[in-house]
């Protein structure tokens, strides 16, 4: 049986909440306070993702976006998208990681309020062409004649021909990527590379643009399709809320962890981060690849251990600094910038 939970869509400024949630209250959408900061909610089951199926994910994708989108477009630009995915046990798990979360998120309002992200994707239009213009360049040619002289067939002289061709269109491909992002720079703050579906996809990136030069980006995107009319297809998204550059992240440590990692470090307490770290060079100096040849497989191991229980310690610093006044309550919230 599924317990409820709390679905978190992203944070606004409390003030602006207001102005939306008329939009949002069919949904069954609400805001929970902490001072000026407000996350968008929903009651939902609390359920992982990793056990969903595929049509489930989907569908939690685009309600994700759809609703952080439609705050956006009704007038609060000042969205900062949660993770996807992210679900908690209680109001009062919300409360904390506003709590944690309230300087980062004031910071971030700060800076998205005057900037909007594109997203832009370019794709080969005759993608078949190009292959066979690759493949008719002098090199491959002479690869292919020198292979028609043995008069025998031979799978790895295929293989290496569709691997050089492959390697060509590659670097065809970061041309043109290096060519449309250098071109776009000049009106943007920031830009992030995303995964590209195939090699007909040469760019698939964010861009992230003052609404200043909104008219000035949109107008490059023209002249980029100008020059480049038979042979690619632009497509841009945007205005959008800032995914690609800003989303709040949430991670949860147990007392179990912090402990363990404490012994592993062999501290008491958490003190100061100066501490930790001369704790962490102590123990990591008598297991370090580089500082002992003789090291044993088991020791290799000590070493990762040790790198693991620093990292745990330092996240467990940052929620001290983000929330001294309830370090003691259960769950431990993290809250941070996805990169």
């Amino acid at each position: 049986m599924n317990r409820q939970g709390i679905y978190i869509y992203g944070f606004v400024p409390s003030h602006c909440f207001e102005a939306i949630k008329s939009l949002l209250v069919e949904s069954g959408i609400y805001a929970i306070e902490y001072g000026d900061v407000s996350a968008v909610v929903s009651d939902t089951r609390d359920e992982k993702l990793e056990y969903l199926d595929k049509e489930a994910l989907a569908h939690i994708l685009v309600s994700h976006q759809q609703t952080i989108e439609k705050i956006m477009t009704g007038g609060c630009s000042e969205i900062v998208p949660m993770q996807l995915g992210t679900i908690v046990s209680s109001g009062n798990d919300v409360i904390k990681i506003l709590k944690n979360g309230s300087n980062i998120l004031r910071e971030t309002f700060q800076i998205i309020d005057n900037v909007e992200e594109y997203d832009l994707v370019a794709v080969w239009n005759n993608f078949p062409e190009l292959i066979k213009t690759i493949s008719e360049t002098s090199q491959i040619r002479l690869m292919k004649d020198e292979i028609a002289k043995k008069n025998v067939y031979d799978q790895a002289d295929s293989i290496t021909i569709g691997k050089l061709i492959k390697q060509k269109i590659d670097e065809k491909n970061n041309k043109v990527n290096l060519d449309i992002v250098h071109s776009l720079m000049p009106y943007c703050l920031d830009a992030k590379k995303h995964e590209t579906m195939n090699d007909e996809m040469p760019v698939n990136s964010a861009f992230l643009v003052k609404k200043e030069n909104r008219n000035a980006f949109m107008e490059m995107i023209d002249q980029l399709d100008i020059k480049y009319a038979d042979q690619l297809n632009f497509k841009v998204v945007g205005p959008l809320p800032c995914y690609s550059f800003y989303t709040i992240e949430c991670k949860i440590l147990n007392r179990d962890e912090i402990e363990k990692a404490k012994g592993v470090l062999g501290i008491e307490a958490y003190k100061s981060d100066a501490d930790l770290k001369k704790a962490y060079r102590l123990k990591a100096g008598l297991t370090h690849p580089d500082k002992n040849n003789e090291i044993a497989e088991d020791n290799n191991d000590k070493f990762i251990e040790i790198n693991n229980a620093y990292k745990i310690m330092l996240e467990y610093s940052c929620i001290i600094k983000q929330s001294a006044d309830n370090i003691s309550q259960e769950p431990l919230f993290l809250v941070k910038i996805k990169k």
